[in-house]
C-alpha cells in the first residue's frame, strides 16, 4: 500500500556533549510515498562543510543501519548515540554547520559550546532547505538566550525551545524560517500564557477570599 507524504524533516535533535537529550522532536509517523518492498538505496557517507556539494560518488562508508526508521525511542537513542560518537571523531569546528550523509538520512550538525544540534532529513532532502532550518533555529535560540546558547540556558528555557521548534516545523513540514517572525510569535504565545496564568491566579484568589468570608461569617 502506498501513502502520500509532504514531510520535509525526520527529526530535530538537541543533545549535550555527552549525547544526553535536551530537546528532541521526531516526525516519523507520517505516511511515506514508497512501495513496502522497495529496497533502500545503499550509499556511503561523508562529513562536509556546508558550502561543499553533496556527491554520492565520493562518500565513505558510514551507517549501514536503518534504525527501524526511527520509530521507537530505543532506535532514536541509538541513532543519537551514533551521531555524537561520529561527530566527536571528526575535526568539526565550533559554530560551523556540517553535513553528514548516510545510507538513509542527510543530517546537518551544528556544535555550539556544550551542545549539538542535528537536523535530520531523508536521503532525498535538499541540503539548502535543511540549512535554512538550522539557521532559523540557531538565530531564534540566540535571541532567547542573549547569544549564549548552551545546555543550561536551553534547559532554563525549555518551554520556549519547544515552542520555537513548533513554530518552525509542524509534523515534519517546514512552516517558517524567518527568525524574527518565529521569535515574535513565541513572545505572543508566552504573553497569552502569562495572561491566562494571571487570570487563573486572580480567579483562584477571588475564590479563596469568598470562602474565607463565608467561613468567617459562619
Amino acid at each position: 500500500m502506498k501513502g502520500v507524504s509532504i514531510k520535509q524533516l525526520d527529526a530535530i535533535i538537541m543533545l549535550d556533549e555527552d549525547g544526553k537529550r535536551i530537546a528532541v522532536k521526531y516526525y516519523t509517523n507520517v505516511l511515506e510515498n514508497k512501495d513496502e518492498n522497495k529496497n533502500r538505496n545503499q550509499c556511503g557517507s561523508n562529513l562536509m562543510n556546508s558550502n561543499q556539494l553533496y556527491s554520492k560518488e565520493n562518500m565513505n562508508s558510514f551507517y549501514d543501519e536503518t534504525y527501524n526508521d526511527l520509530k521507537t525511542v530505543d532506535d532514536q537513542k541509538q541513532f543519537e548515540h551514533d551521531l555524537v560518537d561520529k561527530i566527536k571523531k571528526m575535526s568539526s569546528l565550533m559554530n560551523e554547520i556540517e553535513i553528514l550523509v548516510s545510507n538513509q538520512y542527510i543530517i546537518l550538525c551544528l556544535p555550539i559550546n556544550d551542545i549539538y544540534i542535528f537536523i535530520v532529513g531523508d536521503e532525498n532532502s535538499n541540503e539548502l532547505v535543511l540549512y535554512e532550518v538550522m539557521k532559523a533555529i540557531q538565530d531564534s535560540l540566540n535571541n532567547i538566550t542573549n547569544n549564549n546558547i548552551g545546555k543550561k540556558q536551553l534547559i532554563d528555557k525549555l518551554d520556549s525551545v519547544f515552542l520555537l521548534l513548533d513554530e518552525i516545523i509542524d509534523n515534519g513540514i517546514i512552516m517558517e524560517t524567518n527568525s524574527n517572525i518565529i521569535v515574535n510569535r513565541l513572545y505572543m504565545n508566552e504573553g497569552d500564557i502569562q495572561d491566562l496564568t494571571s487570570l487563573n491566579q486572580a480567579i483562584s484568589s477571588a475564590k479563596d477570599n469568598i470562602i474565607r468570608s463565608l467561613l468567617s461569617g459562619a
